[in-house]
């Protein structure tokens, strides 16, 4: 039987937000850090609760990727414009094509000001 673990929760988030570093590391389920240095591609996507929204963010390493240190950030033209839960995937590619992927939900409060 495999194992099976419920998707992962990233809080922080806030509606309008945009230019903060957002930092994951990828990890088995052993909890070793993943050395994902040979991926050439970093890419993390995210849909709005409704499904109506998709943003798509470049992702880089936070180091040089052996550490299993991924990070995004979204930008003015595309921050998060609505509060809710986001589902979120990164994606890993080699040479053009989809090599690894990491599925995650992204929670995203309300602004209080």
């Amino acid at each position: 039987m495999s194992k099976r673990t419920p998707k992962l929760l990233l809080r922080g988030a806030v509606v309008g937000e945009y230019g903060k570093d957002f930092v994951v590391t990828l990890k088995n389920f052993d909890n070793e850090e993943q050395n994902v240095s040979a991926y050439t591609g970093v890419a993390f996507y995210f849909r709005s609760p409704d499904g109506t929204k998709t943003i798509g963010c470049t992702g880089s390493y936070v180091t040089d990727g052996s550490d299993g240190r991924v990070q995004w950030s979204f930008s003015t033209g595309d921050p998060l414009d609505r509060e809710g839960i986001w589902e979120g995937q990164l994606k890993l590619t080699q040479l053009g094509q989809l090599t690894r992927s990491y599925v995650f939900d992204l929670e995203c409060d309300k602004s209080l000001g």
